[in-house]
């Protein structure tokens, strides 16, 4: 397992993170379970980990800080967010001070830490002043308590003003940002986000590089019992199917060409990622899934199979 520098910052993370969203803590709230998983990451050289406030409404953070509790701290990167909505008020959503803050604090009760690597700012907020962004994180970091920051799913020209605002007061810029990618799903090439990214020397990761299960042909024939979508209902998330839908054409093809030279799709989409510089995250449901998608790594890709998916609308 690689390690890649995130940027213009020092932070390096495994070419692959461990990813808990819609796995622990929602799917399944079980230790031993989270545990088994945590544990086949590590041993699978992953020393990168990616949790969220909401996720769970922050069981996946009691779940993933008590899994990572028998190794030793400075030896992973754990990431965690706020600012998503996780409750009805006015303060319990947003990136003002008052609920990042108080957000964090819970965050690392959850955990049991007493610091995190990275902590994201997750969703742009426009109600919020990009001055007390930038300050409320840099506070952070300031005492201690977060080593660096990112975004998650910021639009352009949001990421834009932030890095103006921080070289305006001479603060600490967000790292990376974090966004939807994979070979179905190419929005951060045409918003604009990769080139300012690029051209910041932000570094990039992606959630849903499979496009949840969708770029491995499982749901060819048709929706596999216990997938994403058979369980869609139990787990209150549907946009799998429409991902689907919405890429259908792109993603039959893909997996049409694929299957003509012999590769895995899940392989296949998480080196695509890699290729562009735009680091995967990886969930999974299972100890033998996860080594099964760690295994990418492993494979040679000749130059005329990713021409030939580079020709794909």
């Amino acid at each position: 397992m690689k390690y890649v520098t995130m940027g213009n910052s020092g932070l390096k993370l495994t070419e692959i993170s461990f990813g808990s969203a819609l796995t622990i803590g929602t799917e399944n709230n079980d230790e031993k379970y989270a545990q088994e998983l945590i544990d086949k990451a590590w041993e699978l050289g992953i020393r990168s980990f990616d949790v969220s406030n909401n996720y769970g409404m922050g069981k996946a953070e009691v779940l993933l800080g008590k899994a990572l509790s028998k190794y030793h701290r400075h030896e992973y990167v754990i990431a965690t967010k706020g600012s998503w909505p996780i409750g009805d008020t006015p303060y319990d959503r947003g990136l003002s001070r008052k609920h990042i803050l108080w957000a964090f604090e819970n965050s690392l009760k959850n955990l049991g830490l007493d610091y995190v690597d990275l902590y994201y700012a997750h969703r742009y907020d426009p109600e919020t002043p990009m001055e007390e962004i930038v300050r409320t994180f840099n506070y952070l970091i300031n005492i201690g308590k977060i080593r660096y920051w990112a975004t998650s799913e910021w639009p352009a020209y949001a990421l834009a003003e932030c890095h103006r605002v921080c070289e305006k007061l001479n603060m600490e810029k967000p790292i990376l940002e974090q966004c939807i990618y994979s070979f179905a799903v190419t929005k951060a090439q045409s918003n604009g986000v990769q080139d300012f990214c690029k051209s910041n020397g932000v570094g990039m990761l992606c959630f849903s590089p499979i496009c949840q299960g969708l770029l491995t042909g499982k749901y060819k024939n048709g929706i596999p019992e216990n997938s994403r979508i058979a369980k869609s209902e139990k787990i209150g998330y549907n946009k799998t199917i429409n991902f689907y839908n919405q890429n259908k054409d792109r993603i039959d093809k893909y997996i049409d060409t694929c299957e003509k030279y012999g590769f895995k799709g899940s392989h296949i989409a998480i080196l695509w990622c890699i290729r562009n510089n735009i680091f995967p995250i990886i969930g999974a449901s299972s100890p033998w899934q996860l080594e099964e998608n760690v295994q990418a790594l492993e494979i040679e890709v000749p130059e005329e199979f990713w021409n030939e998916l580079e020709k794909i609308k």
